[in-house]
């Protein structure tokens, strides 16, 4: 589990290490230890110190500032340590590892820890290691081919007793590279009940929340649709976690209360994984913009529930979209069925 300061991250992880537990293990994570900088892929010393310089820069420098540090400081304080991911390497001997879930594999991606070969298991001390719903994200086999590790990567995943993905273009880069056929399970945060978790109390007032991160959702186009959207349904815009000029309040709550905000919202705007997943999980009246870097396991996500809908091709049709019901009964359903089908897998596999 890498130190990601991100909802979704916190809760995913929170609802795996919880299921385990429930089948009656003891669980701990094990922080990644960074691997390679792939050629011309390679992230810089500084490279923490400009991305906070370009998320800082503008007019409203000093809102920036204020919500920022908040964020960093709520993670780093009580998020994380509630958690329980520790620094430092953990090389303890484990009955069982299980890897994932999320984007363990996306190794061609621009990242602090780059080509972790550990993230597929490579060096980790344990008699099983599993996957559960693990993701290459946007990495496929001719992105493995052009940074020349897609042999490598192989001979890694055919050492892993059991492999679970999440989305098909992992199934299918993983059939290509090794000749297996992986299972495919639900994120844990589907899975979870957090109601003893949550706050009870309902947030009394009508908003379309907004769930994106740093830098995305800031085109004026895509800014005019969801404005006139909400004023036209007298409703406030709240985001989450991360702060905007446009939105009329930025709220930095606990991962739970996060929940509790997706619970009782009007409407949901988002283009992130977990996003989709919360508004889903919820029943909200959604709709999602799939940009490149997540349009692999977001694309394959709503496909399963038959939300493909939801989608945002032209932000003109915001209005459309969220006017149209979604039939919830059947996706609970799937939901329902999933759920057992992914803690039997982890029940026969742990």
């Amino acid at each position: 589990m890498q130190q990601i300061k991100n909802y979704g991250s916190f809760l995913q992880a929170f609802s795996l290490k919880r299921i385990i537990e429930g089948l009656g293990h003891t669980c701990e994570f094990i922080n990644i230890i960074p691997g390679e900088q792939l050629e011309n892929n390679k992230v810089g010393k500084f490279y923490k110190v400009k991305l906070l310089v370009h998320r800082l820069l503008g007019w409203d420098f000093v809102s920036r500032c204020f919500y920022i540090f908040k964020y960093q400081k709520r993670f780093s304080k009580e998020f994380i340590p509630y958690l329980g991911v520790y620094e430092g390497v953990n090389e303890s001997h484990y009955d069982a590892v299980v890897i994932g879930s999320d984007e363990v594999f996306n190794c061609t991606q621009k990242t602090w820890f780059g080509f972790s070969r550990q993230l597929f298991g490579e060096g980790i001390n344990a008699d099983n290691l599993i996957t559960y719903a693990a993701s290459f994200g946007s990495t496929d086999k001719d992105a493995l081919d052009r940074f020349g590790i897609s042999e490598i990567v192989a001979n890694l995943l055919k050492k892993i007793n059991k492999l679970s993905v999440r989305d098909i273009n992992s199934f299918v880069t993983i059939e290509k590279l090794t000749g297996l056929k992986a299972d495919m399970h639900l994120d844990p945060v589907f899975i979870f009940n957090y109601n003893d978790f949550m706050p009870q109390s309902k947030i009394d007032e009508n908003y379309l929340l907004v769930y994106t991160y740093p830098g995305r959702i800031n085109e004026k186009h895509e800014i005019s649709a969801i404005r006139s959207f909400a004023e036209k349904h007298g409703m406030k815009i709240i985001s989450m976690g991360h702060y905007f000029s446009w939105v009329d309040r930025t709220v930095i709550p606990t991962p739970f209360e996060v929940l509790a905000y997706f619970r009782d919202a009007d409407y949901v705007v988002t283009d992130t994984f977990h996003g989709s997943v919360m508004s889903i999980k919820y029943n909200k009246s959604f709709c999602t913009i799939v940009r490149s870097m997540n349009s692999n396991k977001l694309t394959y996500l709503l496909g399963q529930f038959g939300l493909t809908d939801r989608i945002v091709h032209n932000m003109t049709d915001v209005q459309v979209i969220m006017d149209k019901p979604i039939n919830y009964d059947k996706i609970n359903r799937i939901i329902s069925d999933e759920a057992q089908r992914s803690i039997e897998y982890l029940r026969n596999n742990l």
